[in-house]
């Protein structure tokens, strides 16, 4: 008796653990992630650099598993750091920006230009392999309209 009486305690005491860390937030990463979107919005327009939103929720799986699998990669978040000006945007934390930028899906990435073009949109998980190519697609069309002077 006294032996499952301790058995049910240890289980009880592993449970309230997990518990306590399956909501915690986003894994942490080397992306220098800017503390919201007005911060972000400026530093892009001082820099010149694309803004690189990553929505998610705490209870988003695939969130998580898009910030420690793919933004935990140390090359990519190097890349991130160098190339764009990045922010993380928690949708019930900030509502109003996921309706404004029209977020169904999560995880959802969006990059815009500092001036606020659209350069990519990307829903879902995705490796950090194909996460950097939808990047450079993002950042390739950034160049084709500087190059253009804004103009389309």
């Amino acid at each position: 008796m006294r032996k499952a009486f301790g058995s049910a305690v240890l289980a009880m005491g592993l449970l309230v653990i997990v518990a306590a860390t399956w909501g915690a937030g986003p894994q942490k990463s080397n992306v220098a992630w800017q503390p919201n979107l007005q911060t972000a919005h400026k530093v892009s327009q001082k820099t010149g650099k694309p803004m690189l939103l990553v929505f998610g929720a705490e209870w988003c799986t695939f969130c998580k598993k898009l910030e420690s699998q793919t933004l935990g990669n140390e090359n990519l978040a190097k890349y991130i750091n160098m190339n764009f000006v990045p922010v993380h945007i928690d949708v019930d934390a900030e509502p109003k920006v996921g309706e404004i930028l029209e977020v169904s899906k999560l995880p959802c990435t969006i990059v815009l230009s500092p001036e606020a073009d659209l350069l990519g949109r990307y829903e879902g998980f995705c490796q950090p392999n194909q996460f950097h190519q939808k990047l450079t697609a993002a950042q390739k069309l950034h160049r084709e309209v500087q190059q253009t002077g804004g103009q389309r």
